[in-house]
């Protein structure tokens, strides 16, 4: 039998170039539920790099605080989500109420942010930037000059550069969150915030 013809094929054939493939994906709707509890920020800061909010609708209803304790810590170790130890029970907190056995026993959000302004007037002073940044965990998605999950703030003053009302239009993103603008993982809401907190924030950002 002749041979040559055949081996001649085989090495035409892989000869051709390697045709890539290209897969969109569609875009994420699933979202977590709003909670007034604070666990629901670290949970849009956190869990979402990793995973959509998909993976927690599909836990059991039933599931006790136990079981979101060692889920989260799971999620830690071994898989190295960068969690703080003190955050894991305000996450879990919010994941029992919200999503497990604890059901219902949250504050409605529609309080707490009936509540929030009368907060953050009681508080006085003007909180400083370290402050703001620290307590609202700014760092754990952004840095100053390199992209982290969010964009870095280095490159959210140069989009806004030029903008007559790039204090306000920054404010405003702050306060809304959303997705879309710089990546579809979504950017948490700060409805908390007072304007004088978002102006400090958002004047710091935009010198940058």
């Amino acid at each position: 039998m002749n041979m040559k013809p055949l081996i001649a094929a085989v090495f035409a054939a892989c000869a051709l170039p390697a045709m890539a493939l290209e897969v969109t994906l569609p875009a994420e709707t699933a979202a977590y539920r709003p909670s007034d509890l604070p666990g629901y920020r670290l949970v849009q800061q956190n869990c979402m790099t990793c995973h959509s909010a998909q993976y927690v609708e599909t836990q059991p209803q039933t599931s006790p605080r136990a079981y979101w304790d060692a889920t989260v810590k799971k999620m830690k170790k071994p898989f190295g989500a960068p969690l703080r130890d003190e955050d894991i029970p305000l996450i879990v907190d919010y994941l029992v109420k919200t999503y497990g056995a604890e059901r219902g026993s949250a504050t409605p959000v529609a309080a707490a942010a009936t509540a929030a302004p009368a907060t953050a007037a009681a508080a006085g002073a003007p909180r400083s930037v370290d402050t703001l940044l620290g307590a609202n965990q700014c760092s754990a998605c952004h840095a100053v000059d390199k992209k982290v999950v969010g964009p870095a703030f280095h490159d959210v003053a140069a989009k806004y550069a030029g903008n007559a009302d790039a204090t306000g239009k920054l404010m405003q993103s702050i306060r809304s969150g959303g997705s879309g603008k710089w990546g579809q993982v979504p950017m948490p809401a700060f409805p908390q915030l007072d304007d004088a907190d978002l102006k400090t924030l958002a004047t710091w950002v935009l010198s940058r």
